[in-house]
């Protein structure tokens, strides 16, 4: 019977153990270096201050007050004029297409009527996908049309406010956070679980030997991954059409855009998913590194995807590094078609942009793959 308290062979227990943790490098290397990367990460992505809103304008005046109001906007903090729309109409396609957060509208005859005292109305449309960013485009907008009526105005106050800002909240009126973030879950949740369930797969295999013993039969390296991917592609999508459910009949949020082409772009993120779960097993030897290079690829995805915190708001090679990860383009198409009701023309680039790294991962991976199972 072993005592409790019995350190008899610890030496021998412990020096086998180094042994073991020296051999598998590549679990070393991980398990080292992911903190200080994840940490980098953290420290440089999360940003709560929103600033620089992407911001478009409709100058129906072209007076001097209007451009008056145009620098304004310029020098804050609050908002980049990036676009210049020529209607109402493609003032509001631009926020559709997730070009801009906000949109000024500047009515005519504004210079007019603000300098015979008369004052005058600026529509300022906003993506109030985002509650946060909302939020703060409206204290900002409103603000600024303060800040320029007191210095147009009468010293003594005695005049009414001459600039008067009226927001208007697009998409998401109430400003509900779940409108926002629950989409964003369906879109991490899909890649977490078709990475995971991808690459946990090939590796299991891979260590059980039964992935050998495929490999002394007739079956080409193509066709056995094209086998493996299929059966998973088709969990992904009934996963996804799950997600999508609860989405909407458990959190209420509600679908603007074509479900037909959710149903469609969500199979091919599936796709693009299993592709990057399949490169992760190229990659790793055992279950253990799996599960921590898919813990790598998760994290970043969640913070520079656009998940939580605009991507506007990081520097610019953060920035950079979101456009490789597909799941940026997904939770662009997901966000669009979910909550401003965006079609194909609105989110084609991001579509593309999706495909396009899928396929490049899916054949840098059926390369690495076939290479491995030569």
């Amino acid at each position: 019977m072993r005592r409790a308290f019995d350190f008899s062979g610890f030496v021998a227990v412990l020096y086998k153990e180094i042994l073991h943790v020296m051999r598998d490098r590549i679990t070393l290397i991980l398990a080292l270096v992911l903190p200080i990367v994840q940490l980098t990460i953290f420290g440089y992505a999360v940003n709560t201050k929103v600033e620089h809103v992407g911001t478009a304008y409709l100058n129906e005046d072209r007076g001097t007050l209007s451009i008056r109001v145009l620098d304004a906007l310029r020098a804050s903090q609050a908002f980049d004029l990036v676009s210049s729309a020529r209607s109402p109409e493609e003032l509001r396609a631009l926020i559709v297409r997730n070009r801009v957060k906000a949109g000024f509208d500047i009515p005519p005859n504004f210079s007019a009527d603000v300098a015979a005292g008369r004052g005058s109305q600026i529509q300022v449309l906003i993506d109030g996908s985002d509650s946060n960013i909302a939020q703060s485009a409206f204290a900002a907008a409103v603000s600024i049309g303060q800040a320029l009526s007191v210095q147009l105005g009468d010293p003594n106050g005695v005049k009414p406010t001459l600039i008067d800002i009226r927001p208007r909240m697009l998409f998401n009126p109430s400003l509900r956070s779940a409108n926002f973030f629950v989409p964003g879950l369906v879109g991490i949740i899909m890649q977490l679980i078709t990475i995971f369930l991808m690459a946990l797969s090939v590796v299991g295999e891979r260590e059980r030997g039964t992935l050998d013993q495929l490999l002394v039969t007739p079956i080409g390296s193509t066709g056995l991954m094209l086998g493996k991917i299929v059966p998973y592609a088709v969990i992904g999508f009934v996963d996804f059409v799950g997600v999508l459910a609860a989405m909407r009949y458990l959190f209420k949020v509600p679908i603007a855009g074509s479900v037909p082409l959710l149903l469609v772009l969500g199979g091919c993120f599936a796709i693009v998913a299993l592709g990057l779960g399949l490169l992760v097993s190229t990659i790793a030897q055992n279950q253990v590194q799996a599960m921590l290079l898919t813990f790598a690829i998760t994290l970043p995805s969640i913070l520079l995807s656009g998940f939580i915190f605009e991507r506007d708001l990081m520097p610019p090679l953060l920035q950079a590094l979101g456009y490789a990860i597909p799941l940026t383009y997904f939770l662009e198409i997901l966000r669009g078609i979910v909550l401003r009701g965006a079609g194909l023309p609105d989110l084609w680039p991001s579509v593309v942009a999706m495909v396009v790294l899928g396929v490049a991962l899916i054949s840098i991976a059926s390369v690495r793959f076939a290479r491995r199972t030569a």
